[in-house]
């Protein structure tokens, strides 16, 4: 019976080689890491807590995606809801199965150090252990603030309390992990004092016993808003969609007309597109500003405007994000003019927020009024090119995924687009390094990009010629 629910409720079951192969890359994977732990400096323990950490990142990244995606925008879950079994059992039946996960986790990250470290064998699958119990532990605090965030909020914006709390977990998994090497390797001591702190076989005993009340009240909170929160994370979906196909557009271009329905019907694209990039764009710039300051500052406001283009979502996921993808072959459209809409709407929706982050970068950077422009020509000419690369590169590979978020999320294109604008970036403030005035940088990189755009051009004539034009 859970077999099948698991089927009804997450899809249909994975190829066996491809869950035996991530078995084996999650086994090799803990080999290498306890065989590369062997040439740093340091204690056993200290590459044992290095390889816990590893993996509570990971479980922690791993529950705070599936439990909102799976629980909550997964349309599957109604079509269960419907017949007489009681939600808390589907509810356990995804906990335990992202338990499994975990657990699975944690033997292929501390495996080896359970296997060849002698007398510290016990200590390692204490270490193994007291991991799996935290991890299941992060996945009920998640289930609870997701359950009381869906339950809470109002219909209207409830779909953007789950998006902002899934987010804001990725943010500060990230900053946190980021903090903890940085002080890892720059202060002397650091690992070695926490290696001395850490005893998780003092502290295992502690982490069951408080999963024990943590569990009641996490089924307490289940039993008693769940149903009602998925309900009205559905209602903020549906909503969405009833008043995009309702409102009759009188664009006469109809290129524009079906590129402008796709994005006004979707809310979490629209808010993914302008609020959340952001917040990412604040954290790439200052990732990848250090090391750059031979470039002055324009290093901090190009990289800030490269990765406000680079992860323009409506452009990432042109074709993704189409309901009507499958039907266009058999209309008379031009492949090449709707690709061209395609990059002409997501350049327009992200420019809003290359101004956002322009305005706040001349500010912050007192950049003059000819270095401020210059700025702002170099991020419009980076934001089409970006636009260009992320509809070109999600019409070779769309994807069809399962829900809103997974698709926002976990979207290849927008990595690759980001990969080859940072790329392009660190080139070209290394050219300009070798410059006497850096203040040309802008206009170097804006000449450079727009050289990239007249390259895109020449390559969007063949896009669709083995469609009907």
């Amino acid at each position: 019976m859970n077999r099948v629910l698991c089927r009804a409720v997450l899809g249909g079951r994975g190829a066996p080689v491809i869950a035996l192969s991530a078995a084996l890359i999650g086994v090799y994977a803990g080999y290498l890491l306890w065989y590369v732990a062997g040439y740093f400096p340091g204690s056993t323990s200290d590459c044992r807590l290095v390889a816990a950490v590893l993996v509570v990142w990971a479980s922690a990244f791993v529950a705070v995606y599936q439990i909102p995606d799976q629980l909550f925008a997964n349309s599957r879950v109604g079509d269960v809801l419907r017949l007489p079994l009681p939600a808390g059992r589907l509810v356990l039946l995804v906990v335990v199965r992202l338990a499994c996960i975990q657990l699975g986790i944690s033997a292929c990250g501390l495996w080896a150090f359970a296997a060849f470290s002698g007398g510290d064998r016990l200590a390692a699958l204490a270490t193994l252990l007291f991991c799996w119990v935290l991890a299941c532990l992060i996945d009920l605090l998640v289930l609870i603030a997701a359950t009381a965030a869906a339950r809470l909020l109002p219909a209207p914006v409830v779909g953007y309390g789950l998006i902002l709390f899934q987010y804001g977990m990725f943010l500060l998994l990230a900053l946190s992990g980021g903090n903890l090497a940085a002080k890892a390797l720059l202060v002397p001591g650091y690992l070695q004092a926490l290696a001395r702190a850490f005893r998780p076989g003092c502290w295992l005993p502690s982490a069951v016993l408080l999963a024990l009340p943590l569990a009641a009240c996490s089924r307490l909170i289940v039993r008693a808003g769940y149903v009602r929160g998925y309900l009205n994370a559905q209602g903020f979906q549906r909503a969405g969609q009833i008043r995009g196909s309702s409102v009759v557009s009188k664009i006469p271009n109809p290129y524009l007309m079906l590129e402008w329905a796709r994005v006004a019907r979707s809310k979490e694209l629209v808010f993914f597109s302008n609020v959340k990039n952001v917040l990412t764009v604040a954290v790439l710039a200052g990732l990848l500003t250090r090391g750059f300051g031979g470039a002055g500052q324009y290093a901090a406001g190009m990289f800030a405007l490269a990765s406000c283009g680079a992860v323009n979502t409506i452009s990432s996921t042109a074709y993704s994000s189409d309901p009507n993808r499958p039907y266009y072959p058999f209309l008379p459209l031009s492949a090449r003019r709707l690709f061209f809409w395609k990059t002409v709407t997501g350049f327009l929706w992200g420019e809003l927020t290359v101004l956002l982050i322009w305005a706040g970068a001349a500010l912050i950077l007192a950049l003059p009024a000819p270095a401020a422009l210059l700025l702002l020509g170099y991020g419009t000419v980076t934001n089409y090119a970006c636009s260009w690369l992320g509809v070109f590169l999600d019409r070779a590979m769309p994807r069809s995924p399962k829900s809103t978020n997974e698709l926002l999320h976990g979207n290849l294109s927008k990595v690759l687009v980001l990969a080859a604008t940072v790329a392009l970036t660190v080139w070209e403030i290394d050219m300009a390094a070798h410059l006497p005035d850096v203040s040309t940088l802008p206009l170097l990189a804006a000449c450079v990009n727009t050289c990239v755009i007249v390259l895109e051009l020449i390559c969007g004539r063949f896009v669709g010629r083995t469609q009907r034009d």
